[in-house]
């Protein structure tokens, strides 16, 4: 049994992943259109919120040791309320990677392969993440941890690369477009934090639940990192009052770098790190999906749930006529979905079921 719970470092390299594909995809874009030369100082602002909110999830989830939001859930309101969160968050988790994924595939077709139907680059992504989660023993979790350190590399190596095109002035004014957009229009930038709704769901696959808020503040503090130095890359790079209208901007800082002849094709290099980081992002979706759905059917086995899960995946990708609808759709629907899901719906959760522990301790004392 114990071979299918996961260590604390690939539950920090899990958590970290699901951050930078954000990041990669829209979440850089979203940061620098919203908070302009602001954004540096817009990312160390969300990181002190995530931290202290990752801290309050720690804090209730340690008060039911080994258990997640579905099973908080049922404790606090019957199979009633456990139906209606799994169910919630399958939605949440199915779209918004969905939406993910037509964006990538959209980028992908338009930079490397515009003569290939955007039906087969997501069939894809979806086969594989399939692929990848249906082998035993959380294969999914394993390969995402010795991915890791190569999405870690790249990112430095492309800093610091591009480190003599960069402009410090880029970084001016301070505030951006003002101090309002830098803290008040700038907290829709916790959106790029999509960890926060994987770690209600973490502890039942954790080797060490007890260590949970060890391993959640680190991983935030490694993507928050992570954000920085992408943003930094981007930011430096390019003229951040103008609004960043490329499809992937960290991949127009990637063509910047120059070693010879020799690293003529580091951009293809970048994509296949990307793209196999997307398909771990992809993987890790659908199987804390069907953990869910595991629980909510009791049936022990998640391979059925992973097929369906991925061919809903696989629809929920296509629905999005155009990129652009897909952004706003991200930016609109999608943003209060989060914010509403995870901030206002599983928080309250957790309060209101450590009350009632709390009332039937005292009472049975």
């Amino acid at each position: 049994m114990e071979n299918t719970k996961i260590g604390n470092k690939e539950a920090i390299a899990l958590l970290v992943t699901i951050t930078f594909n954000q990041l990669i995809i829209n979440g850089s874009k979203a940061i620098l259109n919203t908070t302009s030369s602001a954004s540096l100082l817009n990312i160390l602002f969300i990181s002190i919120i995530v931290i202290l909110f990752t801290c309050a999830i720690c804090f209730f989830l340690n008060k039911f040791p080994a258990f997640d939001l579905i099973d908080i859930s049922k404790y606090l309101g019957g199979n009633f309320l456990k139906w209606i969160i799994g169910l919630l968050y399958i939605t949440y988790f199915i779209i918004f990677s969905g939406n993910l994924l037509y964006l990538f595939s959209t980028c992908l077709q338009i930079i490397y392969f515009p003569v290939t139907l955007l039906f087969f680059i997501r069939l894809f992504f979806i086969i594989a993440a399939i692929i990848i989660c249906l082998f035993k023993n959380n294969a999914i979790y394993r390969s995402t941890f010795v991915l890791f350190p190569i999405l870690v590399i790249s990112t430095l190596f492309l800093f610091i690369s591009d480190i003599q095109f960069f402009d410090v002035e880029n970084i001016y004014p301070m505030f951006g477009y003002g101090i309002f957009s830098t803290f008040v229009s700038g907290l829709s930038n916790l959106l790029i934090f999509q960890t926060l709704a994987y770690i209600f769901f973490l502890p039942p696959i954790m080797k060490n639940p007890s260590e949970i808020k060890k391993i959640t503040i680190t991983s935030i503090i490694i993507s928050s990192l992570f954000i920085l130095l992408t943003i930094s890359t981007i930011l430096f790079t390019f003229n951040a009052l103008v609004e960043i209208d490329e499809l992937l901007p960290l991949y127009s800082a990637v063509r910047y770098i120059d070693y010879g002849s020799f690293f003529q094709k580091m951009n293809s290099i970048f994509l296949l790190i990307w793209i196999m980081s997307f398909v771990s992002y992809l993987g890790i979706t659908l199987k804390f999906s069907s953990n869910i759905l595991k629980k909510l059917s009791l049936i022990k086995t998640d391979s059925i749930f992973i097929v369906i899960l991925g061919i809903l995946l696989f629809f929920a990708s296509g629905w999005q006529k155009t990129y652009a609808s897909s952004i706003l759709f991200a930016q609109g629907v999608l943003k209060w979905s989060f914010f509403i899901l995870i901030f206002g719906i599983s928080f309250l959760i957790l309060i209101f079921a450590y009350l009632k522990l709390k009332y039937f301790k005292s009472k049975n004392k």
